[in-house]
């Protein structure tokens, strides 16, 4: 929900309700040039915040597109309760289209609230005090390069904490932050489909490609369809509402069709960003080179923030083979067998090009869900080599193959809406995830694959007994031509070169679980990918989709890349302006990234 700016001085002038304050060390007060020029971010209750005047000078800067910012579910709280709004809450809560329209909405909730507190809508509408949480201060409607210049240079010039969001996808929670001014780029839709794309700056006889160029707004399902229409695809997302250009691709950005035609950051040509300095520049394999290599996998919201992209097209398909897969059995030793019999046939399929998502729940019986998907594949020997491992399934006691389809699809456009296809909500939940990537090697050999589903058993058992849904998720989207990049032209972790699968513990909650309670799960996340850890030494994280307390994250998420982007870093952002949780250059900053932390002399 939003406040119009006129409700600016009853809402937050006079008597600010600060969220999580942190404790302000005297040798690092705002304005002190301390731990090499940097400073506490300025908080509402300081003399250093920005006055009425300030702000309402500011939002006439950006064309009036400034909002104080107000939790999503506000209006179904007393003393806020409003009936007909808290109406269209409920009607649109758990969907992605409503949520991304409200610019203090994440797509998982948890990421509202702050230390527990926050302002929830899915139970107990009307008792619970309904509290900002992480929901961001106030937040610019950006709709041109113009408005996120000035919106840069403010937040530097008063020392404010800046995020920047699209969709609020992200599971790592770094597109919102307590007491934080927010870059709101999603109404940025422009898209330009070019058949030469040249970059900027490249000699006069360098040949064309095929390309698409993205504002930083647009989502996968709405470039799909575009591109759908020009006979062209691009690498994207499992969730097509997904943004295209930013933290997607920045932090590697993977899909079905990876296998094809790689990561994204394998495909992107060119970057246009705005830098802490207010700077637009233009990064490409011709200018700012280095610049353009940490975009392209140095992660989401640290070097500056997207203004437009430009990513190469491919031909569209032929056809996609489209294999969904649903065994259920009662018993767990049946399915412990079954899901080792599964990951040892990854090494064929990999060899045939498949790729896609499956789930392992344990709810009172055992679920396997496999989404897998081979493009330009015959329909016959898809179906025969899916049919061998069913086979095998079906000849347990007690296990039920409830679905078993392979069929062949017209377009990757019929695919999308199908690859996240499992009856669980997706928006508007609490949910953590950890991952770990998988190398091919370990699909090699008897010996890897049972280590590999005796990491998955031990992994599920740390998780039983929190209050959440677990899963085992495994992504099987790497091999291929993923395994052809290198660390020269990107700076994506090196291990995706050799991973073949990307296995991730997740974990959904209900808005009633105490904040003990979360503080558990996520305990019990790190625990249970630790099993993952341990039998993949050398390997991984995919930075997106993350343990959020992953331990010697700067390895894990970047590995040997990590100094190279730290430098870059601090050439171009010296003053932490855009600062993320496990971000590039966070580990400078406290916990909650508003104080820098003390450095010895």
């Amino acid at each position: 929900m939003t406040s119009p700016l006129s409700d600016l001085e009853g809402q937050w002038a006079g008597t600010p309700h600060v969220v999580g304050t942190p404790p302000v060390d005297v040798t690092a007060t705002p304005g002190s040039n301390t731990f090499h020029d940097l400073s506490c971010r300025c908080l509402p209750n300081q003399p250093c915040w920005p006055s009425a005047d300030t702000w309402q000078t500011f939002s006439a800067a950006v064309g009036g597109r400034l909002i104080a910012t107000t939790p999503p579910a506000r209006a179904c709280h007393n003393p806020f309760y409003d009936s007909t709004k808290c109406w269209e809450i409920q009607k649109g809560y758990f969907e992605d289209s409503w949520r991304q329209l409200q610019p203090g909405a994440m797509t998982y909730t948890n990421w509202e609230t702050y230390q527990g507190e926050g302002c929830l809508g899915t139970s107990n509408f009307l008792s619970p005090p309904c509290r900002q949480g992480a929901v961001p201060l106030f937040t610019v409607n950006a709709s041109t390069a113009t408005d996120i210049q000035e919106t840069v240079r403010f937040a530097a010039k008063h020392n404010l904490r800046l995020v920047i969001k699209n969709t609020g996808h992200d599971m790592l929670g770094r597109s919102t932050a307590p007491n934080s001014l927010s870059l709101w780029v999603h109404h940025r839709k422009k898209m330009e489909v070019v058949d030469a794309f040249v970059p900027k700056g490249a000699p006069q006889d360098t040949k064309g490609e095929p390309a698409v160029l993205v504002e930083s707004g647009v989502q996968f399902e709405e470039l799909n369809t575009v591109l759908h229409e020009h006979n062209r695809i691009v690498v994207g997302g499992s969730s097509s509402t997904v943004g295209a250009a930013g933290g997607y691709c920045t932090g590697g950005g993977n899909g079905v069709l990876s296998k094809l035609h790689g990561l994204c950051v394998d495909n992107v040509l060119q970057y246009t960003i705005v830098t802490a300095d207010g700077e637009l520049r233009v990064a490409n394999a011709y200018q700012n080179q280095d610049l353009f290599w940490a975009l392209r996998g140095g992660g989401p919201g640290t070097f500056g923030v997207v203004v437009e992209a430009v990513m190469r097209t491919h031909p569209a398909l032929k056809n996609i083979i489209k294999a969904q897969v649903t065994i259920v059995s009662l018993f767990g030793t049946a399915m412990d067998k079954i899901m080792r019999e599964f990951l040892a046939h990854h090494n064929q399929w990999g060899k045939e090009g498949w790729s896609g998502y499956a789930f392992n729940v344990h709810k009172i019986v055992h679920i396997l869900k496999i989404n897998y998907y081979l493009p330009d594949g015959d329909l016959a020997q898809s179906q025969a080599s899916i049919e061998a491992f069913v086979r095998y399934a079906r000849s347990f006691l007690g296990v039920i193959i409830l679905q078993n389809s392979v069929e062949s699809l017209p377009s990757y456009l019929d695919a999308v809406p199908t690859i996240l296809d499992v009856p669980i909500k997706k928006s508007g939940v609490n949910f953590f995830m950890g991952s770990r990537l998988a190398p091919q090697t370990m699909f090699e050999s008897s010996t890897g694959v049972d280590a590999l589903a005796a990491a998955i058993k031990e992994a599920q058992r740390d998780v039983e007994g929190v209050k959440a849904l677990a899963s085992i998720m495994l992504m099987f989207i790497a091999g291929g031509q993923v395994s052809q990049g290198n660390s020269q032209d990107t700076s994506v972790l090196p291990a995706w070169r050799s991973a073949l699968m990307v296995p991730a513990v997740t974990l959904q909650w209900n808005d009633d679980v105490s904040y003990q309670d979360q503080l558990e799960i996520q305990r019990a996340l790190t625990k249970a990918v630790s099993r993952l850890r341990a039998i993949t030494p050398g390997s991984g994280s995919y930075l997106n989709e993350a343990d959020p307390n992953e331990p010697d994250w700067q390895d894990s998420f970047f590995g040997a890349n990590y100094p190279r982007l730290r430098q870059i870093k601090h050439k171009y952002d010296p003053q932490g302006i855009f600062i993320c949780r496990k971000c590039v250059g966070s580990e400078d900053w406290d916990d909650d990234l508003m104080c820098p932390r003390r450095q010895s002399p």
